[in-house]
């Protein structure tokens, strides 16, 4: 079972999917002409892996605990900066098909393009509901988010998903968090 840490979290693929942390690769940080101002998104995994149908896009955000005021693009808009990552993300995809310089980034990112299904996940968990930051996060906060983020993304998926750890084995998704 593949396993990619994000953050505070580790995600595990099942066998039949290729993943790879984006936001750490050589070309999109190094490489691509036009990255200024350009967001990644944390995950973009491939199933299944020998022939790709579908791209999971996967952003990961967790506000269990927080040690500094958090960033207003992570709470107030918090759906409009992961749309953004969605958009941005493909477009470094599809500039690393074409011309990433390691093997490995560029046969993923042309299978992820060419992938006829393309899949928007947000991972969130969010602050517990007491505690000094419970006015940043209303108990109805992820489904907020996601009603937020569906026209946002529509494009590229019609049915995003805003999943936290409890609720992702429910989700149908080929991965579990821990």
């Amino acid at each position: 079972m593949p396993s990619i840490p994000v953050d505070t979290f580790v995600f595990n693929f099942a066998s039949t999917v290729a993943a790879e942390k984006y936001d750490g690769w050589q070309h999109v940080n190094h490489h691509w002409a036009a990255r200024r101002d350009k967001k990644k998104v944390d995950v973009v995994a491939l199933e299944p892996a020998a022939r790709p149908t579908t791209t999971w896009l996967i952003e990961a955000k967790d506000f269990r605990v927080i040690n500094a005021p958090p960033k207003p693009s992570n709470i107030g808009s918090l759906p409009q900066a992961v749309a953004k990552k969605m958009t941005d993300s493909l477009l470094g995809l599809t500039d690393t098909a074409v011309n990433g310089q390691q093997a490995s980034e560029k046969a993923h990112a042309a299978a992820a393009i060419a992938a006829a299904g393309r899949r928007v996940v947000l991972h969130l968990e969010p602050h517990p509901p007491s505690g000094a930051h419970t006015a940043l996060f209303p108990s109805n906060f992820a489904a907020n988010v996601h009603q937020a983020l569906r026209p946002l993304v529509a494009d590229i998926d019609p049915k995003p998903l805003v999943l936290c750890i409890a609720n992702t084995p429910r989700a149908g998704v080929p991965w579990i968090v821990r």
